[in-house]
This record gives structure tokens, sequence and C-alpha cells, in this order.
């Protein structure tokens, strides 16, 4: 699929916040029933917030190893964006699009009423970029890995979701704008000192989509990885936006929000490169990355719906109900993480050692003779 125009690539302007669902619960059981957020089911950003070591689906401090990214640009600008604490807590996984170009970046995690329980930086050559990222979203390569300059060692990193999660419920964190769903204003940095969480679900991935709606898909487009996308559901069928797309090429995508939906939110600019986890049954893993957004009257447009105006709830709000957001997709790059990020263990030095030393003695041999 060729890049399409219309999605909102808010890396340039601090990239992907939540904006917490005004929807009451229908009363339907789900797997995320305890998982109602502590703070209450109210629309307002305030009751989003996430604090360090609070519990959410039983394990304490399950967002502490959520980060705040602040960059400075080469050209001086400063922006935001989000990541997450990898396991050993040396590494922080982002979207490619926070890393691609800072001349200065700081690490921050419990970041709480505008203060930081841990600090660290990130030097010049400490960003691994992936190999296909070129700056097209939607791609499956948004994806980067972030060195901090002293591990952290008092908040445990997240492990990683190793399975395709399309249809699964998950949790999304970040630290970037709000507003409430049906505001029709842009979200805003009005409650900045927070960072901030809902719900979703994975509704299909990009390709798949794309492949049955989109006339000009490409195959080779997503050879670099997978992307989830997600739909704001306020429980109707016109905010339903994937499901419309899907209505119109025959196949049933007809997901119309988790339960209660009074959880259900959406990314928005500043938390991009922010986590997205799935249960495990005892811990929150890390599945997706979060990558772009999109509003829901221009997806709906361009997959040709009919009456794609009708798609999105508030269009001057970027994260309302009907617009889409993509994550990419953990599984999809373990082997380009664990490239960065897997240290050798003891015994591997040694050998490493020895082979080196029997090289050298063998050259040594070589320029005697």
């Amino acid at each position: 699929m060729a890049k399409i125009p219309t999605i909102k690539l808010l890396a340039a302007a601090a990239a992907l916040a939540l904006t917490g669902a005004a929807q009451a619960s229908n009363g339907q059981i789900t797997p995320l029933d305890n998982l109602i957020p502590t703070t209450g089911n109210t629309s307002a950003p305030s009751n989003w917030r996430f604090a360090p070591g609070q519990t959410i689906g039983g394990v304490a401090g399950a967002l502490d190893g959520v980060a705040k990214l602040s960059f400075t640009t080469n050209a001086g600008a400063n922006y935001a964006c989000s990541g997450s604490l990898l396991e050993g807590g040396q590494y922080v996984l982002t979207a490619a699009h926070c890393a691609d170009d800072f001349k200065k970046m700081t690490v921050q995690f419990g970041w709480y009423n505008g203060s930081a329980a841990v600090t660290r930086n990130v030097s010049v050559g400490g960003a691994t970029i992936h190999s296909g990222w070129t700056g097209d979203l939607d791609t499956g390569a948004d994806i980067a890995i972030l060195k901090l300059d002293a591990p952290v060692t008092n908040i445990k990193g997240y492990k990683l979701s190793t399975t395709l999660d399309v249809g699964k419920e998950h949790l999304m964190a970040g630290y970037g704008t709000t507003n409430v769903a049906t505001n029709n204003t842009a979200t805003n940095w009005n409650d900045s000192g927070y960072g901030h969480y809902a719900f979703n679900t994975f509704d299909i991935d990009s390709k798949t989509l794309n492949s049955l709606a989109d006339p000009s898909y490409n195959a080779d487009f997503y050879k670099h990885g997978v992307t989830y996308m997600v739909d704001f559901d306020d429980g109707s069928a016109n905010r339903n936006t994937i499901g419309r797309i899907g209505a119109k090429v025959g196949q049933n995508w007809s997901n119309t929000g988790i339960s209660p939906l009074a959880n259900e939110g959406l990314i928005a600019g500043g938390d991009s490169g922010g986590g997205d986890f799935v249960w495990s049954g005892t811990e929150w893993l890390l599945s997706g990355v979060h990558s772009w957004g999109w509003g829901g009257n221009s997806a709906c447009g361009y997959y040709g719906v009919t009456n794609p105006t009708t798609c999105d709830n508030a269009a001057n709000n970027g994260s309302s109900y009907g617009d889409l957001s993509g994550s990419t997709a953990v599984f999809s790059h373990l082997g380009f993480i664990s490239s960065v990020t897997a240290v050798p263990e003891p015994q591997t030095y040694a050998l490493m050692a020895l082979g080196l030393f029997g090289v050298a003695a063998a050259a040594r041999r070589r320029k005697q003779g």
C-alpha cells in the first residue's frame, strides 16, 4: 500500500495521550471487568492518571516502567514522546520517529505531579533505529531502542509478547496530551503533569485490512513488521470505523468496544513510542509500540465508506470516538530487539576470549613459519 497521506505523523509535533471515554458500562462481563481504573470511570483526564506503584490488574507498579521522553532535535526544536523499559533496566523501547533525530534525550520514569522518580539520559549514539524505517508510517518499522546512560535498577522492566495479539484487549499508557472523547477540540497538555492510561482491543492488523480494502495495496509495504490497528468505539455502529470499513468489503470486523465501554480510550499526541500491554494471566506483557493516529472521517473517506463524515464523533479532536490509531507489533521484531539488548553470558565471554586467543596464536605461528 502506498503511504496513506491522511495519517497524522504526530512525531513532528510530539507524537502519540489517552482520552477517557464518557460511556457507562453496558453490564457485560469480560476479562477486563476487574481492571476498572482505580481512579474512577468518568471521562475527566484526571481520572485516568497513573501513579508510581499503582496496582492495575493485581500488579503493583504495573505502569512504573512507562517512560516520558523529552528530546531536542538537531534543528533545536523540543518534543515529547513515550517509551517502555525493557527487562534488565538498560534499554527503552520506543517509536523510530521519536528517536531518529535528537541531540539531547532525557528519559523519566514515575512522572507524577510534574516530577520524576527516576531520570536517565540517552547519548546521541545510544539510539538503534530499525533498518526498515524510512519515515513512512504503517509499515511495521516504526520502532527503535534507546540505551540509557545507566541501568534502572529499582523498576521492573517489561517482558515481551511473543504472539500475534489481534483480538486481544490491551492496556495502553503514555505521557501525551489528553481530552474528553466527546469534546470537539484538539487534545492538549492541560494535564501534562501526569501519565494517562485506558484500554482498547487490537481490532485487526494493517496488512489484513489493506489487502482487502485498499485498491493500491502492495504486500511489500509490510515486509518489515506488523502494525496493529484499533478504533475508539462508543458502542454505536457509526463509530465502529474498522467495522464499517470491513462491511464495505464484505468482512465482519464488527467489534464495537470493550466492556465496560467507560474504560475505552485512544492514544494522542505525545503518546508515540508508549506501550500497549496484554495480560498473560500473571503479568502485563509489552505487545505494541504506539505509532500513529488517523481521523475517523478521513479513514472512512479513504476507504470509500458510505457517509464517511458520520464515522468521527468530533472532527477537531484527533482522539475522539471513531478515530483510529496504529501500534507496531512487538512480536514481529523480537529478533531486532534481541540483537540490540542481548548480553552474552559470562561463559560466552570466556569462550570468545579463548577463540580470540586461538586466532592470535595461529596468526603468530603463521608469522613465525
